[in-house]
């Protein structure tokens, strides 16, 4: 082999070299660290049941609607928001004409059936 300078043998001790100080960072750190609260111990005697924790449990209750019931509801807000626009624009008309109606077709009924009617 060569003993000229190879920059890949270079690049690899400059990555172990810094992976080292970074180890060596990281393991002072540690030691400076107090062992109380390196290591945490859990007292297991002292946990409370695991049903009061799950009882606390807080979530929002989320209400799921799946699609032909969304398409249900959109298509029926649509008919009341063009009901309610009927409404706005055309006003009292709307019911006299209705109104109307109902007295003419009330008026026919009662003209058909009282000659019809076995007494």
């Amino acid at each position: 082999m060569n003993t000229e300078h190879n920059p890949t043998r270079d690049q690899a001790k400059q990555l172990r070299r810094k992976v080292q100080e970074i180890n060596e960072a990281e393991s002072n750190t540690m030691e400076q660290v107090p062992d109380s609260i390196q290591e945490m111990d859990t007292d297991i005697l002292n946990l409370p049941p695991r049903k009061e924790i799950h009882q606390q449990k807080k979530q929002t209750t989320r209400l799921k609607i799946s699609n032909p019931t969304q398409r249900f509801l959109f298509i029926v807000f649509f008919i009341l928001l063009i009901i309610v626009g009927a409404y706005f624009i055309i006003g009292d008309k709307l019911f006299t004409t209705i109104s109307i109606y109902s007295f003419y077709f009330e008026g026919a009924i009662k003209s058909y059936l009282i000659p019809h009617l076995y007494l």
